[in-house]
């Protein structure tokens, strides 16, 4: 476990900066490629902005011709996606028939600049004082710098960049363009350039199936009255999709006229503006760009691009800082100590992408990498309930809200996904997914694994007991309780050899080294807290909401005895067990196979044993490719002692690689709950820079917002002790060696929550609501009324 890599970028709090770019470079690796080349493909994501509905890549405006090992450009819009016919050497009953791949749009930000002629280039001519900042408390992007051309033309430009939150449709740009030793004719070149393709072979290498090609087929593309629009279909999946341009010219703040022209071709078109600047005179264009999906047309691009053009890219940066002040008053965390400026910086890093990412509409929900990139092909997993929701639910309820909105929306496809799978009665989440079906062609290491349905149950409850919405649980909770729990009821059976015990066979669980095994661990407990759930989900409606109870009763065929076998399931769950060792193993097999022996794997190999060694050989060895078993004792802690969960834990520190970016943060949030304070400050320091340093040299292909929301999880519930279960919110904190203090917020049942830790204090202030209860180490303690606080010596 890695925690001293150096940073890349200077260390500063709220920016990432890169202070320097290089297009060409002569001097290569071994494996032909410059770091510049190799870091240019990275910066693209790190720099990328979303709003939840588009997404667009750090790509520079003058679209530079990176090859597909060096660049990417990348425009998206979330749940827009592509399919194909998925091809198969053997494929299995129930395989996924049609694949699903988060499509790469055409591109509306490329801007070339001329100066007299003289193209701006940053690979030609000079660059200096060059700075492209990526501000998150802002959630904007900026890049400044003084370009000298070949021809000795001083220019200085500054560029602004943003997706709106306000105007989910909305990205902007605002290109300014200031002469220092010359005066002459500036040309700005706006391009819509719809010849894209995505990088399939490069971001998802071990799929074998598209898109591959363009897979947008034109239906319409204009170029007037400083207007640029397209609109197209997939070629597959037959989804519409449409993106306009505007453009405003502007001369020391005031509206410029100027010489226009514009071009069209079959799968481009540009508008270019010039006019005539003065040395000291600042032209700048203000460009609207919009992406929609469903029901398009030019008409309604227009009116969009109107509205964000009546805002101006002032009036859109302002409210864009608004929205992320919102967001920051709950979410941030302050650390105070020496040194802690590059863990704020990862934080914070981490904060602003998983923000940016979520979906909602209701709709759609999370990929994995969020809409930084084509990696996992944009679908949406796990992550999203088990790591990223748990933010979401204590900062911003209601992306928490729309995110489970978009899987109860989805129990019609979960439904048919259960009936594929032989149960009668049910639903069963995909593995992976966007359109709401399963996307997973190898279905050891998606379709078994079954705790889907456990997570999703598990957030959504998460949800009930921080946010106290029990309209949620009547409108739309209480059956997507219900359809989990039916499973579960008809997946495993009553084992005579495991005296009478509810077994649970064939499943993978959260470790992808351990697949198709029996009685997974953390499988078999979130099953069974989703059964008990769903057993008291109906009885809460019986009592509360007998006619809503009733209709779900006649809608989904419902009946009392389903809940009498849930509650004999839940109390006769078998767990495998070792007296000896006194652990829950994994699996009924885990402790027969094969010890690992790492020394005989060569260091080259060991990060990516898939596409190293054959999965019989992964499959035999007794090791964990990330937390499993430690997972389900953190989110059921209840439920074991300290000194049980301390064992488990010593047992697989020794067992588990981390090869999965889900795995340490995990691991840092149990060792903070047994004592082992410096590791899981290790394990935190880690987790908090992981992306921002790249630790696992893959940034390219996408954020990894699992481990981005972990490093929240890591303060909150690891250094905090932070819980919610049936006795309400509970404190358990210390402050880490190295800091001074720390502080955060929290939102509960409609009361904002401020806490600060300190090495002997612990205060409590009740920034907005009503009196608020919670625990303290144990104790019972209040807050009567907003404004006022409560301390705890630690």
């Amino acid at each position: 476990m890695r925690t001293d890599k150096e940073p890349i970028y200077p260390v500063e709090p709220w920016e990432v900066t890169e202070t320097a770019f290089f297009k060409k470079e002569t001097a290569r690796g071994d494996n032909g490629f410059s770091a510049i080349e190799r870091n240019n493909y990275r910066n693209e994501t790190t720099f990328a902005l979303s709003n939840g509905y588009i997404g667009t890549r750090g790509t520079f405006e003058e679209a530079y011709d990176f090859d597909i090992d060096t660049g990417l450009e990348g425009n998206f819009i979330n749940g827009f996606y592509e399919s194909g016919r998925i091809r198969y050497g053997e494929a299995n009953f129930g395989s996924p028939l049609r694949s699903q791949s988060l499509l790469n749009l055409p591109n509306l930000k490329e801007t070339l600049l001329y100066a007299d002629g003289e193209q701006f280039r940053m690979d030609e001519g000079t660059v200096t004082e060059y700075a492209r900042t990526l501000r998150m408390k802002e959630g904007t992007l900026e890049r400044s710098l003084i370009w000298t051309s070949p021809g000795g033309r001083r220019i200085r430009i500054r560029i602004g960049r943003l997706v709106s939150f306000e105007k989910r449709h909305i990205l902007a740009i605002r290109y300014e363009a200031e002469p220092l030793n010359f005066d002459g004719e500036l040309t700005f070149v706006s391009r819509l350039q719809a010849d894209v393709e995505n990088h399939t072979r490069k971001t998802n290498p071990i799929v074998d199936y598209g898109p591959f090609g363009r897979r947008l087929e034109p239906l319409r593309l204009t170029a007037e009255e400083r207007r640029l629009y397209y609109e197209g279909i997939t070629k597959g999946s037959r989804l519409t999709m449409g993106c306009g341009s505007s453009h405003r010219l502007w001369l020391d703040g005031k509206p410029a006229g100027a010489r226009e022209s514009y071009e069209t071709g079959e799968l481009e078109a540009s508008v270019s503006l010039t006019l005539a600047v003065r040395k000291g005179e600042t032209a700048a264009l203000e460009k609207m760009i919009c992406y929609l999906d469903g029901e398009v047309s030019m008409r309604r691009a227009e009116e969009l691009l109107a509205e964000a053009e009546a805002t101006g890219y002032g009036g859109l940066k302002e409210r864009q800082r608004a929205c992320m002040d919102h967001f920051w008053e709950t979410a941030g965390i302050d650390i105070e100590g020496a040194g802690a400026d590059a863990l704020r910086q990862g934080l914070h890093f981490n904060l602003f992408h998983i923000f940016q990412s979520a979906g909602r509409d209701g709709r759609t929900g999370m990929g994995a990498k969020g809409l930084s990139g084509e990696g996992y092909e944009g679908h949406y997993f796990w992550d999203t309930e088990m790591y990223v929701m748990p933010v979401f639910i204590y900062t911003e309820p209601g992306v928490a809200k729309a995110l489970l909105d978009y899987r109860y929306a989805k129990l019609p496809e979960a439904r048919d996904r259960a009936r594929v799978l032989g149960h009668d009665k049910g639903a069963l989440f995909p593995w992976r997914t966007i359109n709401g079906e399963e996307a997973s062609t190898y279905y050891p290491l998606g379709t078994a694994q079954y705790h889907i349905n456990g997570d999703i149950a598990y957030a959504l409850c998460l949800y009930f007991q921080v946010t106290g919405d029990v309209e949620y649980l009547k409108e739309k909770g209480a059956e997507l309780l219900i359809e989990t729990a039916r499973v579960w009821a008809d997946v495993g059976s009553f084992a005579e050899c495991r005296g009478g015990k509810y077994c649970i066979c064939s499943v993978t669980g959260p470790d992808e080294y351990n697949v198709l095994v029996d009685n997974n661990f953390y499988t078999n407990l979130t099953a069974r807290e989703n059964l008990r759930n769903a057993s008291r989900a109906v009885r809460y409606l019986r009592e509360h909401a007998p006619e809503r109870m009733e209709e779900l009763e006649r809608r989904l065929d419902f009946s009392q005895e389903e809940t009498v076998l849930w509650d004999r399931i839940a109390e006769n769950m078998y767990f495998p067990y070792d007296e000896k060792r006194g652990i829950y193993p994994m699996d009924d097999g885990f402790l027969m196979r094969k010890p690992w022996d790492e020394s005989k794997i060569p260091p080259e190999k060991r990060a990516w044993l898939y596409e190293n060694y054959h999965p019989l050989f992964i499959m035999r060895h007794r090791m964990s490719k990330q937390a499993d078993a430690v997972l389900g004792m953190y989110l059921y802690g209840n439920y074991f002692t300290e000194e049980e969960i301390r064992r488990n834990y010593d047992f697989y520190q020794e067992v588990t690689l981390h090869h999965s970016s889900l795995s340490t943060c995990i691991f840092g949030i149990v060792a903070s709950g047994i004592g082992y304070r410096e590791e899981a400050y290790r394990y935190f320091s880690q987790s908090a820079r992981m992306d921002l340093d790249d630790y696992h040299d893959n940034f390219y292909a996408g954020i990894h917002a699992a481990n981005m929301a972990g490093t929240w999880q890591a303060v909150i519930n690891g250094f905090a002790g932070v819980r919610c279960q049936d006795s309400g919110l509970s404190f358990r904190p210390y402050l880490p060696e190295d800091w001074d203090a720390y502080a955060f917020c929290l939102r509960y049942r409609g009361r904002r929550l401020r806490v600060r830790i300190e090495r002997e204090r612990a205060e409590f202030t009740l920034l907005e609501g009503e009196r608020i209860e919670f625990w303290i180490n144990g104790r019972r303690a209040a807050i009567e009324q907003e404004g006022g606080s409560f301390v705890e010596a630690l």
